[in-house]
């Protein structure tokens, strides 16, 4: 059994983040370290926070390999992650899209799709043109 080691400062910024972020996933890591500090078992602290085992084992992971000064760093989600923007490239030419074939999504799919080669659902689109006005 594994258990994170907090001093009483790191504690007391962790219980401020717990309190004080919007993130629910910054409040469940918080509260899966605090749980940890006070000799929780795994079992326990899953049930508590709702994490899987294996994020719980990768965030615990994380926390004691990375150095002192960065270990708030790791309550966060990392960047790239989530889908990727596909129309920011022809973002510009959409209202001009939108006007030419009158608001037609599946014209102007089918358009996006030979001109540019890139696949789109209507969902998609409609974000993008609802963005754009």
């Amino acid at each position: 059994m594994r258990f994170i080691e907090l001093n009483d400062d790191m504690k007391e910024v962790l219980v401020h983040r717990y309190e004080n972020h919007k993130s629910a996933t910054v409040r469940k890591r918080v509260q899966a370290l605090i749980l940890s500090s006070q000799y929780r078992t795994i079992n326990e602290i899953i049930k508590a926070t709702g994490m899987s085992r294996t994020t719980l084992y990768r965030f615990f992971k994380d926390w004691e390999e990375t150095e002192f000064s960065e270990k708030i760093n790791t309550l966060f989600a990392k960047k790239g992650r989530g889908a990727k923007p596909k129309l920011d490239s022809i973002k510009e030419e959409l209202p001009d899209l939108t006007q030419r074939f009158n608001g037609r999504t599946s014209v102007i799919i089918r358009v996006i799709e030979e001109n540019y080669g890139i696949k789109i659902s209507r969902p998609t689109l409609k974000k993008y043109l609802k963005s754009t006005k």
